[in-house]
């Protein structure tokens, strides 16, 4: 088959990249948008805020005015502003976020002040906007918010919904199956004799994706059995999955079927083989506007690839590459990368106690995925590396 072989970590990300499905944009409700990608910039409908509105509980006035003796005529209330404007010797009860009156310039905290009978003394001068937020000092209307390919956090929501936005335009999200396969798996939780393993890293895979902004449509297991893994793959890619994910079955030992599955399907190989350790035997295809990942059946390799093809498949931003020094030195291949899971604590990246490929436990922990170019690195070498997320 077609398809570049042996590939670096960077050509890998590159390919993955190119074809990441398009999807189409739709308006997503404020609360519900929480990991979607933005479709275009979020853009204020409004001021913010939209009127002076005062800081502090106290007394609306006018510079000139103080200190002295001034009328009291009237109170400000948030959402219940006062209705006249602020002349000469007046002043209005103001609380904190409520419309300053017109004519006002300032608010005199309640600290400084003695009110009386229809009547507010204020002991100090006041300068100008003193205690008052500005209308439009946060964003004015029709300014960016935040950028298209943005992915909105909890955090942001408020924001969000400040500037007069109840919906905001998003990328759908990416339809996601993922199939594991092998004779030794059984649910997860089952009981589970020597020869057999759970059904882990489907679900874990599955977990990243969506946690990266994919919706998972489907999700199977089948055994070693070419006729099972056609038929499924069919209905996956059949059933409108734009991106499939496959763990395991993907070399070319007796029991592996994924290969030549995918082939009697008319996927097209694109990319085989990554020149990195653990995730050396990934593999991408295609299939008109349909991508397939082929991922090990080694559980912490499969991780590792989703991470690193799987993101940037559904879209999700580039968090690659920050620098941090190693805590000790790594060994390695002299032609291969080594994608190395680490703690990264302090500044320093150290490795996890377990890096092979089937160490799923190495992920128990691990917050950062290093680079570790060909041939190793040094202890306090700074090396490239990516948050896990």
């Amino acid at each position: 088959m077609g398809g570049e072989h042996e590939v670096t970590v960077e050509r890998a990300r590159e390919i993955a990249r190119s074809l990441a499905p398009v999807t189409e944009i739709e308006l997503v409700h404020v609360p519900e948008a929480v990991g979607r990608v933005l479709a275009a910039d979020v853009v204020a409908v409004r001021d913010l805020p939209a009127a002076e509105v005062s800081a502090m509980d106290g007394w609306a006035v006018r510079v000139a005015d103080t200190p002295g003796e001034l009328r009291a005529v009237g109170e400000s209330a948030a959402g219940a502003p006062f209705g006249g404007t602020l002349g000469a010797g007046e002043a209005v009860a103001i609380s904190t976020g409520a419309t300053l009156p017109e004519g006002a310039d300032a608010v005199a905290r309640r600290e400084i002040t003695t009110a009386g009978e229809g009547v507010v003394t204020v002991h100090e001068a006041v300068a100008e906007w003193r205690d008052v937020r500005r209308q439009g000092e946060l964003i004015r209307a029709d300014a960016r918010l935040l950028p298209s390919g943005h992915v909105v956090a909890a955090h942001e929501v408020g924001a969000i919904g400040a500037v007069g936005l109840a919906r905001v335009p998003c990328l759908r999200r990416p339809r996601v199956a993922v199939l594991a396969t092998g004779a030794e798996l059984v649910p997860l939780g089952a009981a589970a004799g020597p020869a057999e393993v759970h059904d882990s890293s489907r679900h874990g895979v599955a977990a990243q994706l969506a946690a990266a902004g994919a919706e998972i449509v489907a999700g199977a297991t089948v055994g070693d059995s070419l006729e099972a893994t056609i038929e499924t793959l069919g209905a996956m890619l059949d059933g409108g999955a734009e991106l499939v994910v496959t763990c395991g079955g993907i070399s070319v030992g007796a029991h592996d079927h994924v290969r030549a599955a995918l082939a009697e399907l008319c996927v097209e190989e694109v990319m085989r083989g990554v020149l990195a350790t653990p995730i050396r035997p990934t593999w991408l295809g295609r299939r008109d506007g349909q991508v397939v990942l082929g991922l090990s059946g080694n559980p912490a390799s499969a991780a590792v690839a989703t991470h690193l093809l799987g993101r940037p498949l559904v879209g999700a931003p580039e968090d690659w590459w920050r620098r941090a020094p190693l805590s000790i030195a790594v060994a390695g291949h002299p032609e291969r990368a080594e994608l190395v899971r680490c703690d990264e604590r302090r500044g320093a990246l150290i490795p996890m106690a377990h890096q092979g490929a089937h160490a799923i436990t190495s992920l128990a922990g691990a917050d950062a995925l290093a680079l570790v170019p060909p041939g190793g690195a040094a202890a306090g070498e700074p090396v490239a590396f990516s948050r896990l997320s």
